[in-house]
């Protein structure tokens, strides 16, 4: 799918019975490790995902402009792409441009459901095509409430480790022993793990693997993070919005979301417990109950 200023966008239809969801991915990830959360959610939703410009199998944006508005023109191409019938492959990838949707048709029940950056850019393309979600599932969204000193010239914690990344594995292999060690993906489930291994690199001609969203995009888009307006638009968004958080994180997600909620119409903070930041990630089941209790049964 194209996204509406030409960026090339992987959309995956992971199926599933019931209305159409779109799920989206944290940044540094890909839309394959919620694969099993949709498979947790696929009695209630067909889920779609994409891949966030830069990250797994879509194209990274002109100039490397990782503005956060760009990932809401992404999901609006997801939204564009539930109009569609699979291309045939493997793994139920859309390629080709469809009509948009608008608030009359049937995307007037279609759910969204993000995590951090994804659940962010779900925020923003609501507010930029308003009606488009019967309702949002927004776990820790990274929005940043204005005078919190988060802002353009401020340290870059976040941008400095993507920096240091470690983009080559000598395998597959050798990513995955080196994940389930230490770090944060450590904390993975398995299946999620294995499916950020397997979709998360590409191959290269010596044999080794490379990381598919390259340390240096990752890192963009968390210093473009810090320009970002969408709290200044969450005033737009009338749709009901669930942001979840871990109780064990300590993430800006979690500690900007009251301020989230405050300012959203129809705002409603929920905990998950025993996760932290990556919460879809460590436990889909668990957010996946959390998403059917909060909007399971949501219609407009």
């Amino acid at each position: 799918m194209p996204a509406s200023d030409g960026t090339a966008i992987t959309v995956h239809a992971f199926g599933g019975r019931g209305r159409s969801a779109i799920l989206v991915h944290a940044a540094g990830f890909l839309a394959e490790v919620l694969r099993p959360l949709a498979h947790e959610l696929d009695d209630s939703f067909n889920c779609w995902a994409p891949d966030l410009r830069g990250h797994g199998e879509s194209a990274a944006p002109a100039e490397l402009d990782f503005s956060w508005g760009g990932f809401a023109l992404d999901v609006l191409a997801a939204v564009d792409a539930t109009g569609r019938s699979p291309a045939g492959d493997d793994h139920g990838v859309y390629a080709s441009p469809a009509a948009p949707t608008t608030a009359d048709d049937s995307s007037s029940q279609l759910v969204g459901i993000g995590h951090s950056v994804g659940a962010s850019a779900l925020l923003a393309a609501e507010a930029l095509r308003p009606g488009t979600f019967a309702a949002l599932y927004c776990f820790e969204p990274i929005v940043i409430p204005p005078g919190d000193g988060w802002r353009p010239g401020s340290s870059n914690p976040l941008a400095d480790g993507a920096r240091r990344r470690q983009a080559v594995f000598a395998s597959r292999t050798a990513a995955a022993r080196r994940y389930r060690l230490r770090g944060p993906l450590a904390n993975l489930e398995p299946a999620v793990l294995a499916a950020y291994v397997e979709h998360g690199f590409a191959d290269l001609a010596d044999g080794s693997v490379t990381l598919r969203c390259r340390p240096e995009h990752e890192a963009l888009v968390y210093e473009y993070g810090l320009a970002s307006d969408t709290f200044d638009t969450l005033g737009k968004i009338r749709c009901p919005v669930t942001v979840a958080v871990g109780t064990g994180s300590v993430d800006l997600g979690r500690l900007a979301a009251p301020a989230v909620v405050a300012a959203l119409a129809d705002g409603h903070l929920v905990q998950v417990d025993g996760v932290g930041h990556l919460g879809p990630l460590e436990s889909p089941s668990a957010v996946a109950a959390s998403i059917l209790a909060s909007v399971g049964t949501s219609s407009s």
